[in-house]
């Protein structure tokens, strides 16, 4: 009991000593083992602890104390596979333990393994007759169906099997649960036997599914359309809308079916039955769109009692749509709309969905939003844009969203959009009167009007890049915040607005006011740590990329959990659902790009020597070999209509700049990888080391490192057991062995070749290459975008800053330099060394010369200024890694040398000496590069920084920004800190790489 208290209670090592005490007066006490491997684990001490586990392993316990303990330190040691194979040990040794065999149910579950889920689901129902076991085995049935590797021929024996296992239970009458149910639907379902699945809703075991929120009822309705039954499609449906006439979903359903009995030309037949009943559909068909709407007629007259309905009057429109109704017609009906529904917050979304709808040109939309304000004057003459209370505030905001975001404004001046934001703000400050009383957590009813005007002041910022406009749009949004602190859209939209002028602390505060956690780190993590990364705040970037990537390496473990609560709980339907969404996660860009960047900021703040770099390079195991990467299957994960943008053309420019820009993120990625990769195999060339294939991570025992004893050892291909087919004498034996030593060494004849360092290190540094190229022919970004548009990506300032050739001719020239160390040739190798350094200096000081030649005299070029600089300093960090990776090749030892033959030594003396020389060269024109960037980021906060954000004064006469001065004030601290804060931390890495590159030419 004490070890347990200690282990609890966080004191490892005092656990440890308990645990050692124990087995001092027990030295066979398995679970005083298996508590010294968990406080081994707990204290970083894992080798120690996996051979403890390892020799517990052939003791194979039973005891649930010591598995519980082992399976605590496989987990944390992230090995479920050895799982798995203590539970399998354990069954060996109890076949008819319950418990046992359920662990090791949920083992296999862990790892992914259904055919073995399976067979010890059929274990468990042959020792225990119980339903949930016997339908466990149907599961994996269906998911091992469900595999990408899985034949079409295999998928369909193995779904028939799993019908048929189920069958039987039905025909037995054994079916319990509603659970059994849903998946015999599943099952059916995926093998489109839909005939069969509606006819288990409609018999006995339809009775037991649940009928919440018409479940039943809406699968009926799926099925039907997926056999084109559609008269029986529309009864369903109207009388799903008799029962719920606001919901939508219906609609669609019932008036799609409407559209294929017209178009068919059905009219319903009526047919008697042999027992004499009438076969007519209750409620009947309607086949016709003036049927459907004299039933939309009679649902908003029955709905009048119960108060105002939006889905029968949005029905009426999308029916007249159908019809092909006149555009005046179609406007007339949503000004009737409008005046039913303009007072709640939802008929914005509405209006814009049926406007879309009804596929109205500008111009009509245009006249259309003139006379519902027409009609709001009308009302209100005097006090329109000044609402007396939150109804009429609605109405004039749904008006002011419409006009804004379904219709062009980009033909005002400077001056109209001023006088509209201005009337935004006008309207704002007045509506705050309703909400005087509310909570601190609530969203003032008025935030709209400010996030309106933001929006158009961000747009007219984009297109003249006007500070002043910029500064005016900040520092109201956030007076606005003052007022409504919950406001998340003001915080994204400030968010994005501190994001686009590169100041990024500010952006790190709302960040953390927003709170983004758990899956919002793949959907909103684009507008943050690219932020940081750009501007140089590495710390920032550290920090934030080590939360997020929790969410990613959690993920397997977090839905593995969830996996088995559906086994446990009977959630059938949900377990694909599950794995897709953890297949998504692994999948995502996101996830993959936040690996990388990671990696390579690792190695840019802390490789401050050759033998660190070493090291670290060692302990991330990158495989230059192998691309570990499934570019095909990457996803996309950004959610970008958290922004609230409903204009058709924005819509359209939205959907092609995300492409685009994912198109550039998967290039970025490979650029990263490849660097990654390509240090790796220079690390491998200044080591020469030979290349090895990766280890496969064992899956069961016979896959890894056999934990049994030698006797009990599974034989490898080719080999067979001593004496095995002959007497048993020492002839046979040996004769025996000399046949497996002969087959071994023909399987060894057939082995592919290691891959030779250079030849992985070119092939690396033309995939580079063509990489590059295809950066250089992505076309420009579209400028102005929508404001809810992600920032454009690294890529096109790496590249347009002349990074990546830098990066190109760095490596290039230590694939080089082996070649002349492997050659040891006389034939001018200190000649083609020169060639190479001469082509790589020129390239970095060019690069520099650009971030030189760069002017700062706004807070979008300030962006562009700080983002160039960035570039320019991670690249004098990469040619500083990849000269500590040369240095080796530029200068080898005697020793070394002197293997490739005494004939030589004079000549190879030569080559080494030149050699040196010209490393040493190299090295002082990279320092000086980096002296001059070095200089570049010193001089910037007094030279330009300084001066830009005197130049920044509002004009605080602005109705909107009166009173602001002590806010506008702080926004323009907290700007200038944040480039004080990056150049500060650019300096800082300049500073360390600067000090590498020294030591190297010492």
């Amino acid at each position: 009991r004490p070890v347990y208290d200690y282990l609890d209670n966080g004191n490892h090592k005092k656990a440890l000593q308990e645990a050692e005490k124990l087995l001092k007066k027990q030295k066979d006490f398995s679970c005083a083992k298996a508590l010294k491997a968990l406080a081994l684990v707990r204290l970083s001490r894992s080798d120690e602890a996996l051979s403890v586990l390892k020799e517990l392993q052939t003791e194979a316990p039973t005891d649930d104390a010591t598995l519980q303990a082992m399976t605590l330190c496989y987990r944390e040691l992230e090995r479920p596979d050895l799982v798995v194979e203590a539970y399998e040990r354990a069954t060996q040794k109890e076949p008819q333990n319950e418990e046992l065999l359920s662990h090791l149910f949920m083992g296999y579950v862990r790892v992914g393994r259904p055919r073995e889920q399976r067979r010890t689901a059929l274990a468990l129902h042959r020792l225990r007759h119980k339903n949930p076991y016997y339908f466990w085995a149907v599961m994996s049935l269906v998911l091992e169906a469900d595999q990408p590797t899985t034949s079409p021929a295999e998928r369909s024996t193995l779904l028939l099997l799993a019908q048929r296992m189920v069958d039987k239970f039905v025909k037995e009458r054994r079916i319990e649960a509603e659970a059994e149910v849903q998946l015999y639907l599943m099952v059916l379902e995926m093998q489109e036997k839909y005939q069969e699945a509606l006819d288990v809703l409609h018999g006995p075991l339809g009775e037991s599914l649940t009928s919440y929120l018409d479940f039943v009822h809406q699968r009926k309705v799926e099925l039907l359309s997926k056999l084109g039954r559609w008269p029986e499609v529309n009864s369903v449906c109207k009388s799903l809308l008799l029962g719920n006439p606001d919901n939508w979903q219906y609609y669609k359903q019932y008036l799609d079916s409407v559209e294929k009995l017209q178009a068919s030309g059905w009219t319903p037949k009526e047919t008697i039955t042999e027992d004499g009943e009438s076969n007519e559909l209750c409620p009947a068909a309607d086949h016709t769109y003036p049927m459907a709407l004299a039933f939309i007629e009679s649902l908003k007259e029955s709905c009048k009692k119960g108060g105002l309905l939006r889905g029968p009057c949005m029905a009426h429109v999308a029916v007249m749509v159908r019809e092909k109704a006149s555009p005046e017609v179609l406007a007339d009906l949503l000004m009737d709309f409008f005046k039913r529904t303009s007072h709640k917050p939802s008929c914005l979304l509405d209006l814009s969905y049926l406007i879309h709808l009804c596929a109205f040109s500008n111009e009509e939309i245009v006249k259309l939003v003139d006379r519902m304000e027409a009609s709001l004057k009308a009302a209100l003459p005097e006090s329109w844009q000044r609402p007396p209370d939150v109804s009429a505030m609605q109405r004039h905001l749904t008006v002011c969203q419409l006009r804004h975001y379904l219709s062009n404004s980009s033909h005002l001046s400077l001056e109209d959009r001023l006088h509209v934001v201005r009337e935004l703000f006008a309207s704002y400050q007045h509506s705050l009167q309703f909400g005087v009383e509310l909570l601190a957590t609530d969203f003032q009813p008025a935030d709209n009007y400010a996030v309106l005007a933001g929006c158009l002041l961000l747009e007219h910022w984009q297109e003249l890049g006007d500070c002043r406009l910029l500064l005016r749009l900040v520092v109201a949004l956030e007076k606005a915040l003052l007022n409504s602190p919950s406001c998340f859209q003001i915080k994204l939209l400030l968010l994005k607005v501190y994001g686009r002028i590169g100041s990024a602390g500010p952006c790190q505060h709302f960040a953390e006011l927003l709170d983004i956690k758990h899956i919002q780190h793949d959907t909103l993590g684009y507008l943050v740590t690219p932020v940081f990364l750009k501007a140089g705040h590495f710390q920032a970037a550290n920090a934030n990329m080590n939360i997020a990537l929790k969410l990613f390496t959690g993920n397997f473990k977090d839905t593995t959990d969830y996996l088995i609560a559906c086994y446990k709980y009977g959630s059938f339907t949900k377990i694909q659902e599950m794995m897709r969404f953890r297949e998504r996660l692994n999948n995502s860009l996101h996830f993959a790009l936040l690996t990388a960047d990671k990696m390579i900021l690792e190695l840019l703040l802390e490789a401050k020597s050759q033998e660190t770099l070493k090291q670290m390079l060692t302990s991330m195991e990158i495989d230059p070999v192998n691309d570990k990467t499934e570019w095909s299957a990457l996803t996309d994960n950004r959610d970008v209509k958290i922004f609230r943008e409903w204009g058709a053309t924005r819509r359209k420019l939205l959907d092609e700049y995300l492409e685009r820009t994912r198109q550039e993120e998967v290039v970025w990625l490979r650029v990263r990888n490849l660097l990654l990769r390509l240090l790796a195999a220079c690390h491998q060339l200044s080591s020469q080391q030979p290349l090895s294939q990766p280890q496969q991570t064992p899956s069961s025992p016979a896959g890894g490192d056999y934990v049994g004893n030698d006797s009990e050892r599974p034989l490898a291909n080719g080999e067979r057991a001593p004496g095995a087919g002959g007497t048993g004498g020492p002839l046979a034996v040996a004769t025996s062995l000399l046949d497996s030593l002969h087959e071994v060494a023909l399987e060894a004849d057939a082995l592919p070749p290691h891959p030779q360092p250079l030849a992985v290190a070119t092939s690396l540094l033309d995939s580079l290459h063509e990489v590059a190229l295809e950066a250089d022919a992505l076309p420009p970004h579209p400028q102005p975008y929508p404001v809810l548009c992600p920032q454009p990506g690294r890529l096109g300032a790496f590249v347009s800053g002349g990074c990546l050739r830098v990066l190109l001719a760095a490596f290039k020239w230590v694939v080089d330099l082996y070649k002349v160390y492997e050659e040891l040739s006389v034939e001018a190798p200190a000649s083609a060394e020169i060639k190479v350094g001469d082509s790589l200096v020129p390239l970095v000081k060019s690069m520099v010369s650009k971030v030189k030649d760069l002017k700062v005299d706004s807070l979008q070029s300030t962006n562009v200024f700080l983002e160039a600089v960035t570039n320019a300093t991670e690249v004098i960090g990469w040619c500083s890694l990849v000269a500590a990776m040369g240095s080796s090749l530029a200068r080898p030892s005697r020793q070394t040398v002197a293997k490739k033959g005494k004939k030589k030594t004079k000549e190879a003396s030569s080559i080494d000496e030149a050699s040196a020389k010209c490393f040493v060269s190299l090295v002082g024109e990279l320092e000086s590069a980096a002296a001059d960037l070095q200089s570049v980021v010193s001089q910037a906060p007094a030279d330009m920084l300084a001066n830009l954000m005197a130049s920044l004064n509002l004009d605080h006469e602005e109705p909107f920004l009166q009173g602001t001065e002590e806010l506008s004030k702080q926004v323009r601290q907290r700007i200038e800190q944040s480039y004080a804060d990056s150049l500060k931390e650019l300096g800082t890495m300049l500073d360390s790489k600067l000090k590498l590159l020294q030591s190297l030419r010492a």
